[in-house]
């Protein structure tokens, strides 16, 4: 949201990408990382980056991270897949003007 109140204005010439690690994606603690570039490829140092974690059946509490870094567009979230089955893991990004974009990204968590 802007001060104002009201809608940000989109970043559409961002590029999002989430990365959950090599191999199979398992429960518990693990750390994503999003990488993030304008429309040239160049990476965005400058963002605020979040993630969020949902199950794509109903009745399951999100999970929640910040992401921090962004040395060439780099950022890392801790976060804990506490199930497993289907996710949508969400990636908001903000950029210093306000504009934002955000992605979606389907994840299959194992059981170890």
């Amino acid at each position: 949201m802007s001060a104002c109140g009201g809608r940000a204005t989109p970043a559409s010439d961002l590029r999002i990408e989430l990365r959950t690690g090599a191999g199979s994606v398992h429960t518990g603690a693990t750390t994503l990382t999003v990488q993030v570039t304008d429309a040239a490829g160049r990476p965005v140092e400058d963002a605020a980056v979040s993630v969020e974690g949902n199950m794509i059946h109903a009745g399951m509490v999100p999970v929640f991270a910040a992401a921090t870094g962004g040395q060439d567009g780099l950022y890392t979230a801790p976060f804990n897949w506490t199930m497993g089955g289907d996710w949508v893991v969400t990636v908001k990004v903000t950029l210093p003007d306000g504009r934002q974009a955000q992605a979606d990204f389907p994840v299959g968590v194992t059981e170890p």
